[in-house]
């Protein structure tokens, strides 16, 4: 999902519709929302419980795509 297709969703919601992500056992948590380089479809995480694209950081590559990031509040 591009930023211009998540407007374009939230085009259709209330302004003061409240914006929440599920919480880490259960539960929903505010949002929180950052940027990160971010390397798409790297595969070394492979269990089912890993997502398919993964920060820079975390890989043997110098560069990523620059992606907003939507979390739990801490």
């Amino acid at each position: 999902m591009t930023v211009n297709e998540l407007i374009e969703m939230l085009k259709n919601c209330p302004g003061d519709m409240r914006v929440l992500t599920l919480g880490y056992e259960g539960g929903y948590n505010d949002i929180q929302i950052k940027t990160d380089e971010v390397v798409f479809n790297f595969s070394k995480n492979d269990a089912w419980y890993y997502g398919p694209h993964e920060t820079v950081r975390y890989t043997d590559n110098d560069t990523g795509t620059t992606c907003l990031i939507i979390t739990r509040e801490k």
